[in-house]
């Protein structure tokens, strides 16, 4: 146990950790491989080694909320963060056209949502990590400079392959963008506080989704395409400044040798090749390569045996891993973590469909057609908002993700409902019932894996949240996207046999106009029965969500009375 004048000493150094306190509060009880730990507890928490889950005798987590002012900084600097890293995910879309008429390369325009997916998803898990062992602030600091260096590379693109190089730079650093915020606010915000701020994170995200492509299609008509990816320099070194001036967070102490020695470097290859390896074939099945072709086949197989013996180096080799293969055990995770994978799927089935009804069905333009989404997004911001403060006044979470995808069950059920001639008010109300639903799990979830666990493995948790939300988006999108492309060519083989242009119509909605009315109205019912079957997808993956959210259970949040506790402890445990 530290003495006193441990703790007097641990005093001097408010919000930094020198290397003579920790060698005086620590080298007799903790060593590289417990990092993390509170040594006033040490002895408890050994205890305890087999499992994650809290336990009531370990001292609790230690929050550190700065002053008004400075957390108003950096809750503008962290919003201005996930902002960038969600519009820059999908305002290139518009901006394709463009960039195709200007360096004529459309076999590879699919690598500009490719490179940014592939790097941003595999680098997402490893950043709770090694901001444990390197700090929040230097962790952040580099996601944004990659971040802001990628957008660079893209805006002064002079080729295709130098954009495309870009845009995984970009990535690189907007998985970390992702991740840390969720992080550093668990660590300045007591349980109940942070519900409130974690559901403005999740609006401020909904809203980059819909004006992204908005705006994407702006720059491109009205200035250059190259505005898309210039736009984030000066948002985000506005960003980057009050980081690294007001975001003062304890410092883990260590040589920089100590501290790359903790890092496990072939967990970390193992899990990016695992990743990149599984994205690829589901980013190119259907597109580029026939879904039972012999790459497609053999780099799914290869990722599988990839990420198995990820799994094996992490459960029993790596020293400090990535990801601790034992917390599965824990009730709280298996379950979120399940929520939210089959959430993620309908998520991005919803997003990435229903433009395909508005634009090719209904024949609205991109603009238009991104405008009926909002309906969507506000009631994000509706549910994400107010279950937050349900949180911060009453203290209970773990109906939410439960609550949510039931009413993404009925959404999805009346998304069915949605044929040609449907009118505005029913698409409205269907599209808010579904951002109800998805609003409500949002900012649930990340609680519902921060409680569960001892506070050494916040960090770890919490990346893992948006990791797994982000591969649901992506098998999502692949698996929706082969059942939809095999009805819509089923429907058109059937209503125009021996007819080659009509399946044009599927990458150039324009062609549809060359058909007499009666045809045209045929060729939309064929899409229409194709989009009802990806929501059918959406229907059944939701009640999987909604059976796994079922599981999650409630845990005591812990309040801000822990801030009055003495800050030398909470700087020992970040040791």
């Amino acid at each position: 146990m530290a003495s006193k004048a441990e703790v007097e000493q641990g005093r001097s150094a408010p919000g930094n950790l020198s290397p003579s306190t920790s060698t005086t509060t620590i080298s007799s009880t903790t060593s590289h491989s417990t990092h993390g730990q509170n040594p006033i507890s040490d002895q408890k928490q050994e205890d305890n080694t087999d499992d994650g889950a809290s336990d009531p005798d370990d001292e609790p987590p230690m929050f550190y909320k700065p002053p008004p002012k400075d957390f108003m900084l950096i809750m503008i600097a962290l919003s201005l963060c996930v902002f960038l890293a969600s519009l820059d995910q999908i305002i290139v879309s518009t901006s394709i056209p463009a960039i195709t008429r200007e360096y004529s390369s459309l076999g590879d325009i699919s690598w500009l949502g490719t490179a940014y997916l592939m790097t941003a998803t595999a680098f997402q898990p490893l950043y709770g990590k090694i901001s444990d062992i390197f700090g929040r602030k230097n962790t952040m600091v580099f996601a944004n400079f990659m971040f802001l260096f990628g957008s660079a590379v893209s805006g002064w693109a002079n080729s295709m392959i130098m954009l495309i190089v870009g845009r995984g730079l970009s990535g690189v650093g907007a998985g970390g963008l992702m991740s840390l915020v969720f992080i550093i606010l668990s660590d300045m915000l007591d349980m109940r506080e942070r519900g409130k701020y974690l559901g403005f994170i999740g609006a401020i995200f909904s809203f980059s989704s819909v004006i992204g492509p908005l705006l994407g299609g702006a720059f491109a008509d009205n200035i250059t395409w190259r505005w898309a990816f210039w736009i984030n320099l000066p948002i985000g070194g506005i960003s980057m400044i009050f980081i690294i001036i007001y975001l003062n967070l304890p410092t883990p102490t260590g040589s920089f040798t100590d501290k790359i020695k903790r890092v496990d470097f072939l967990g970390a290859f193992l899990l990016m090749s695992a990743v990149i390896l599984l994205l690829l074939p589901l980013s190119w099945g259907g597109n580029q390569h026939a879904w039972n072709s012999g790459i497609v086949i053999g780099l799914l197989c290869a990722g599988v045996v990839v990420a198995i013996i990820f799994v094996l180096v992490e459960w029993k080799v790596a020293s400090e891993p990535i990801l601790p293969i034992h917390l599965f055990k824990i009730r709280n995770l298996w379950a979120t973590y399940g929520s939210l994978f089959f959430g993620g799927m309908v998520f991005f089935g919803i997003l990435f469909y229903l433009p395909i009804y508005f634009q090719v069905v209904k024949m609205e333009s991109a603009t238009i057609g991104g405008l009926e989404t909002v309906p969507c997004v506000f009631g994000i911001v509706i549910t994400s908002i107010s279950s937050g403060i349900w949180v911060l006044k009453k203290g209970t979470f773990a109906f939410f993700p439960a609550l949510g995808n039931l009413f993404l069950i009925v959404g999805t059920s009346l998304l069915i409902l949605f044929e040609p001639d449907t009118g505005r008010v029913v698409t409205i109300f269907v599209l808010l019932i579904c951002g109800l639903g998805l609003g409500f799990t949002m900012q649930a979830s990340t609680l519902a894996v921060q409680v569960a666990v001892k506070p050494k493995y916040m960090a770890t948790v919490t990346t893992s949240v948006q990791f797994v939300r982000s591969l649901g988006q992506v098998f999502g999108v692949a698996i929706m996207g082969t059942v939809f492309s095999n009805k819509l060519n089923e429907a058109l083989n059937e209503k125009f046999p021996g007819d080659k242009m009509v399946h044009g119509a599927t990458q150039d909605s324009d062609i549809i106009l060359e058909y007499p009315v009666e045809q045209r109205d045929q060729i939309f019912d064929s899409f229409v029965y194709g989009l009802h079957y990806a929501f059918y997808c959406c229907i059944a993956l939701s009640c999987v969500a909604f059976i796994a959210s079922c599981f999650i259970q409630h845990k005591e949040l812990k309040t801000n009375a822990n801030q009055q506790k003495p800050k030398p402890e909470m700087m020992m445990e970040m040791v």
